[in-house]
């Protein structure tokens, strides 16, 4: 075992490793978070988002047995399916990065679009 390096000498004789003190814990290929100040622009949609269903569930609430009833349940359902999609992606987005950021960003406006789209669908039905 005399050819056989100790650990820091076999670090030190690494080629193209800089002399650069490194941080312990953290991974050098691992990008860097740059996202990271935006979390709460991203609970500002989600709020917003969250704004936007409560006049819908109140409504639903007055409906009681109305025959209408069954269709503004499934629209309440879809509302709750995307603002699930916003949150899912606004929890997620500032600690993404590159290519799985601009996906995760789409989908959050994907998302509000939806939402967007069903709340119309709620005002344009009838009781």
């Amino acid at each position: 075992m005399a050819n056989s390096l100790s650990h820091s000498q076999a670090e030190s004789a690494t080629p193209g490793v800089s002399g650069a003190p490194q941080i312990p814990l953290k991974n050098p290929s691992y990008p860097q978070r740059t996202h990271i100040a935006e979390r709460a622009h991203w609970q500002g949609v989600l709020a917003a988002c969250d704004k936007k269903i409560a006049p819908a569930l109140q409504k639903l609430g007055v409906l009681g047995d109305s025959p209408s009833r069954a269709s503004f349940e499934r629209l309440h359902a879809q509302m709750l399916g995307a603002r699930d999609q916003v949150a899912c992606a606004a929890r997620r987005l500032p600690g993404e990065t590159g290519d799985l950021y601009a996906e995760d960003h789409h989908k959050l406006e994907a998302a509000v679009a939806a939402l967007d789209r069903t709340l119309q669908k709620w005002d344009a039905h009838q009781f």
